[in-house]
């Protein structure tokens, strides 16, 4: 602004209206981010293997298997704990099923994203962004 430009297009957002959020783990935060996306506009879409497609649609969660998940998710949220099945749940394999550039949120635990595979696709242009507050090294030393 010192300078005297305004350069808008660096500082816009993305609209969510009418994109597509899949959730992964619908516990009771994925319940709570499905609400507050709904409200957005977005469609929800979930997996949970202990939540069932009647229980995922009383919040209004449209459930689906992983491997129908990945291609129609514009914005993937991970809200599960690690374990041996969730280690490394989205990885190179699972991003090339995805959407060009798809957005990736992980606020559960590290190691469910494979961190270093996403950057490379980022770097490639494949996957849009990714936003974590939890990494698979605590704290990250590189």
């Amino acid at each position: 602004m010192r300078a005297g430009r305004w350069d808008r297009k660096h500082f816009m957002g993305n609209e969510l209206y009418g994109k597509t959020l899949a959730i992964i783990g619908l516990g009771r935060i994925g319940r709570e981010v499905a609400t507050r996306m709904q409200s957005f506009g977005m469609r929800t879409i979930g997996f949970d293997p202990l939540v069932s497609t009647k229980d995922a649609a009383e919040f209004k969660v449209e459930w689906k298997s992983l491997e129908d998940i990945w291609p129609e998710a514009d914005y993937i949220t991970v809200h599960t704990p690690l374990i041996k099945q969730t280690r490394n749940l989205v990885c190179t394999e699972v991003l090339a099923k995805c959407r060009k550039g798809v957005r990736l949120i992980n606020c559960a635990r590290g190691g469910i994203i494979n961190e270093k595979e996403v950057l490379a696709a980022i770097k490639e242009g494949h996957v849009g962004g990714m936003a974590l507050d939890v990494f698979e090294e605590e704290p990250p030393k590189n």
